[in-house]
């Protein structure tokens, strides 16, 4: 008998995991059966997460008869037959919702754009704060975007929430390393009439073999292309004031750009400066397309909204995923 974390709270848990803390085993699905809603069970077990005045701990339970109104808590009967690979175990008889789980639960309640963006960040590499938003550091990546889809494939049929995870999973990118990766992932990703300025093909920090010569100057057998355009065999990187300023730094990033330029792959780089408004954001996208050799597009007027929108709503700082 336990605690099983789900909903946001088991949002909050997998996009905050930093690269030392160690990733739960999954475990068999048949342990929720005995999943619990109880403060004495709350106030024994030692969860990852507290409950808090403006952020309840949501947790899960199998049947109406184990909910319970709890303060400090918001508790979900869960009675779908989940397959396996639905949840993650913690301390003692604690479970987690696996991240496969988190994003169906997450895809009835947020719009398209919410769910990519929550997609994208499961499936990258890196941690956010507990404030819901802004880059704390490199982790290991929590799941696959194989993984998702397979999870999503596996749910029974009309599960509540799996058309909205599937209509999403066809825009997520993986293995981005930063919030700004998957912001421009989404633009150029999607098409149009969502929003996007694509769609382009995007791969995430793509292994790229470089030569002898490049291997010497840079110390390294391959680099990893922050968004590798295949189709335009381009390299679209977003070069940070933290991590593309000082001497060394600054000196690996344009050895790495010749040596990318060498090998005929096209780079263009992407900065705050180009991305802080809506008019440098146009001429950031049309440069791109100018450089990559990508045919200019004019908007309808029905997808110029939505891209304004989209534009907007990424660059809220007010907004959090959790």
């Amino acid at each position: 008998m336990g605690l099983c974390l789900g909903f946001e709270s088991a949002l909050q848990y997998w996009l905050t995991k930093g690269e030392d803390e160690a990733v739960p085993e999954g475990t068999d699905t048949g342990r929720f059966a005995f999943a619990q809603a109880s403060s004495r069970l709350a106030r024994r077990e030692h969860l990852p997460l507290e409950p808090s005045e403006k952020r309840p701990l949501h947790l899960m339970v199998p049947n109406q008869t184990v909910k319970h109104r709890l303060d400090g808590f918001e508790v979900h009967v869960c009675s779908t037959r989940l397959p396996e690979h639905s949840f993650r175990r913690l301390s003692g008889d604690n479970l987690v919702a696996s991240p496969g789980l988190t994003f169906l639960q997450m895809a009835p309640h947020h719009t398209l754009w919410e769910l990519v963006e929550i997609g994208c960040y499961l499936c990258s590499t890196f941690s956010i704060s507990e404030r819901g938003r802004d880059y704390t550091g490199e982790r290991e990546q929590l799941v696959s975007l194989d993984d998702l889809r397979r999870y999503v494939s596996s749910l029974p049929k009309r599960t509540y929430g799996m058309r909205q995870a599937r209509r999403a999973l066809e825009y997520v990118v993986e293995l981005t390393a930063s919030p700004k990766e998957v912001h421009l992932a989404m633009h150029y990703g999607m098409p149009p009439d969502l929003g996007g300025r694509g769609p382009i093909a995007i791969s995430a920090n793509q292994i790229i073999k470089i030569e002898e010569h490049g291997q010497r100057l840079l110390d390294e057998h391959h680099l990893k292309g922050d968004l590798y355009l295949s189709d335009y065999r381009s390299d679209l990187e977003y070069d940070s004031l933290t991590y593309h300023t000082g001497r060394f730094r600054l000196d690996h990033t344009q050895t790495r750009r010749n040596v990318l330029e060498a090998m005929e792959i096209k780079t263009i780089s992407a900065t705050h400066g180009q991305m802080d408004t809506l008019q440098h954001f146009d001429d950031f996208t049309w440069l791109l397309e100018e450089r990559i050799g990508r045919e200019h597009s004019e908007a309808t007027k029905d997808q110029r909204s939505a891209q304004v929108d989209l534009f907007q709503w990424m660059n809220d700082r007010e907004r959090v995923l959790f």
